[in-house]
């Protein structure tokens, strides 16, 4: 588990997948990055009804797609084996056919291979030149291939330009997701991001009954992991924050959007492949956990 996977070693895993559990293994291409990276989603169980999981939105953050790849494998398996989900009375098979999990391991895959091989990775000289004039170092590069950070550029009230011109959802990366969130019935998202081990939950701009419940699901998460939870005054708003996928999805779809910060606050970018069993097992049940949770509180969804 100890390596850091390259995109097309990611898609690879993704492919074999759905090729060895043609059933309940659903493949998407939901999108293609500004240099020509295709971005692909997996449903494991129901894909007209599900519960997003993303990671990779921004480039630097290397564990999580990694390690969403080997929850998907760990799924797919249990769900042919019909094995228990932890702490549940349900079955893997049982509780995603009543509702999936739609994985989307690399948001952006453009930033991701920048971040791990560097610069050179781009394959449009013009892209590649002008990432180079801003003298970040590709190690710390989270952004995409026109830099921006994807992580400010959903259209929702806390959205500000980041830089003269911005707009929000310029952005392929940006454009995908929200296609894909539309594309069919959700009951939640959870998006995967490093560093702090701390469950962000509370949303700013929606309502107290609906942030009430979240903080139920980020309690029952942090059980499941031993991660912090974050407050309400740690939602910051600033002109550097905001216009987050989290926020986009719960003001549009009015359902619980969570940020689960994987890996210590100390670690240093890149971030070091032996970190990828300890967090996998940290988070390895939440996607099935909350997918569970809100199942079994349905009639509380505010």
């Amino acid at each position: 588990m100890e390596k850091i996977h390259t995109c097309q070693e990611i898609y690879a895993k993704m492919k074999k997948l759905a090729r060895q559990y043609p059933q309940y293994v659903h493949l998407e291409r939901i999108g293609i990055s500004h240099d020509r990276r295709e971005i692909r989603s997996l449903t494991i169980g129901n894909p007209r009804k599900v519960l997003f999981c993303t990671a990779g939105v921004h480039g630097r953050e290397s564990i999580n797609p990694v390690i969403l790849v080997h929850i998907m494998e760990e799924y797919a398996w249990a769900y042919q084996g019909r094995q228990a989900v932890p702490g549940q009375p349900y079955t893997v098979c049982e509780l995603l056919r009543e509702c999936g999990i739609c994985f989307v391991p690399l948001v952006n895959p453009d930033g991701y291979e920048i971040a791990s091989r560097g610069f050179r990775q781009v394959r449009d000289p013009k892209l590649r030149q002008s990432l180079r004039i801003r003298d970040i170092p590709s190690k710390e590069w989270k952004y995409n291939a026109r830099g921006v950070d994807i992580n400010r550029n959903f259209p929702c009230r806390s959205y500000r330009p980041q830089h003269s011109g911005d707009c929000p959802a310029s952005e392929n990366e940006t454009k995908a997701l929200i296609h894909l969130f539309h594309s069919c019935d959700s009951v939640g998202y959870v998006d995967f991001h490093s560093r702090g081990k701390i469950i962000y939950y509370y949303r700013n701009a929606m309502p107290a009954d609906h942030n009430r419940y979240s903080h139920r699901l980020a309690r029952y998460l942090q059980e499941l992991s031993g991660y912090e939870l974050g407050g309400p005054e740690e939602e910051a708003h600033t002109p550097y924050s905001g216009g987050n996928s989290v926020n986009y999805y719960s003001e549009v779809l009015k359902m619980p959007a969570l940020t689960v910060e994987t890996v210590e606050e100390s670690a240093s970018f890149p971030l070091h492949a032996r970190y990828q069993k300890e967090t996998y097992e940290e988070i390895r049940h939440i996607p099935l956990g909350i997918l569970a949770q809100i199942i079994a509180t349905a009639e509380e969804l505010p």
